[in-house]
Order: structure tokens, then sequence, then C-alpha cells
């Protein structure tokens, strides 16, 4: 059971990193903007340039990618203890260990996309138009359910362990 905790929690990981890391947060017509860039294509080529300077984003922008980090920072050491747990079939501590990792990165990754959100609603083109989120934004909102789940996994993996005494006592 806590490997498929794991292999869930892998898999948000994978769309963790994709998500942060692709330039799809936001996309209008043949512009797409992310946490670190922004692209647009003309004539078929297709160009970006780093976001601006940190002191020139507004406080929301800032605080999306610092809570898309810290998560991603989380969720690298809860998968570790998790895995160490498995291999070691260790107590479930460890693995109480990896599943809170799991949740709050899970939780940081929700924060980033909600205040992102928040974000790009308030630079909305005009009212009443819906903002065109892309690819990664959502990634973001997919990986917290499989760190979520993958979390709830291995601590029911953890809590469901019996000790047993090697004398059979």
């Amino acid at each position: 059971m806590i490997i498929c905790g794991i292999i869930s929690a892998i898999l948000g990981l994978v769309l963790y990193i994709v998500g942060i890391a692709t330039n799809a947060w936001m996309s209008v017509g043949y512009q797409e903007s992310g946490l670190w860039r922004v692209c647009g294509t003309i004539f078929g080529v297709t160009q970006c340039v780093p976001t601006l300077g940190i002191s020139l984003l507004p406080g929301a922008f800032n605080a999306a990618r610092a809570f898309a980090v810290i998560g991603l920072v989380l969720l690298l050491p809860g998968i570790a203890v998790a895995c160490f747990a498995a291999k070691k079939n260790s107590d479930k501590g460890k693995r109480l260990v990896g599943n809170d990792h799991c949740w709050r990165s899970g939780i940081c990754g929700a924060l980033a996309g909600a205040i992102y959100a928040g974000y790009a609603k308030s630079y909305a083109i005009a009212p009443g138009v819906s903002v065109p989120f892309g690819y990664s934004f959502y990634m973001i909102w997919v990986q917290a359910l499989f760190t979520w789940v993958g979390g709830g996994v291995i601590t029911n993996a953890g809590s469901s362990d019996v000790q047993v005494d090697p004398e059979g006592q």
C-alpha cells in the first residue's frame, strides 16, 4: 500500500515540476506567461523573456512563486522519507513524517494556484472576461490531488502496520 502512495506522490512531483517550470500559466493568443518567463510567438518564431525583477512584480505574483517553490522543496524530502520507510520497513513515525511533507507540499501548490488565480483575475482583460489559464496552471491543482492522495495512502499504510514481536508474543 505504501508503494501506491509513493507512486502517487512521485506523479504529483512530476506534475509539480512541469507545472512550475513551463510557461503556460496564462495563455492569451500567441503569448504565454508563466512564473518565470513570458513567451510570445511571432511569424512562427517563439521568443521568451524573463519576468520582471522581483521588486517590480506585484506581491501576489511573488507569493505564488514562493509557495510553488516551497511546496516543491517540501515534496522532495517527503517522498525520500516515505521511500526510506518502505525500503527499511520502518516504523510508522517515518511514514507519517513523509505524509506530512506530502500534505504540506500539496497545500503549498494549491495556495500558489489560488494566489495566482486571484492575481490573474485582478489583471483581467476586461470585466466579465474569463482569464485564459493554461495547462501549467491546471497541473498545479492536479499535483495537489496526487500528493494529497499519496500522503493519505502513505499514512494509512503506516497506521495499519502491526508491530510483530520476533518471539511471537
